[in-house]
């Protein structure tokens, strides 16, 4: 699916990611992984491409690298070992706790409704609570406008 260029790319994305709670730029990916900067941005132009990840509007900034998001969002996460993430939306607030298998919660609040909206998951379980998350795109069309999505 992906070039061995791209992949070692998408992989220092998200290590970066995972340790720093931050995307990474072309430079730093560059002098990561032992290449040259253009190739680093050529990896991360092709991998939005085959949408891996997303880029800003200037197409060298790493936007979303789902479930992590590049820019603040009203969809923080923190887990309990104290780290923090931010999500694009509620199921990724979800999401970077199960792909870093930590314990964590996402408090926001409701778009419609402005009410309090907490995700918590222990024990690798989401908490019940009467909260209901409701998508208004279908996931087959989340890439026709990512950013609404």
């Amino acid at each position: 699916m992906f070039t061995s260029s791209q992949a070692r790319v998408r992989a220092a994305v998200y290590k970066h990611l995972i340790r720093h709670g931050v995307a990474p730029d072309a430079s730093s990916l560059a002098g990561t992984l032992g290449i040259d900067e253009p190739d680093a941005l050529a990896s991360l132009r092709e991998l939005a491409d085959a949408h891996a990840l997303a880029l800003g509007s200037d197409r060298e900034s790493i936007w979303m690298a789902h479930p992590f998001s590049a820019v603040p969002t009203p969809y923080p996460v923190e887990t309990t070992d104290g780290a923090q993430y931010r999500a694009n939306c509620a199921w990724d607030a979800l999401g970077v706790l199960a792909l870093l298998g930590r314990d964590g919660r996402s408090v926001t609040e409701c778009p419609d409704c402005n009410d309090p909206l907490v995700l918590e998951v222990v024990g690798g379980a989401l908490v019940p609570s009467d909260d209901v998350v409701h998508f208004l795109v279908p996931p087959r069309r989340f890439w026709d406008d990512v950013g609404f999505t």
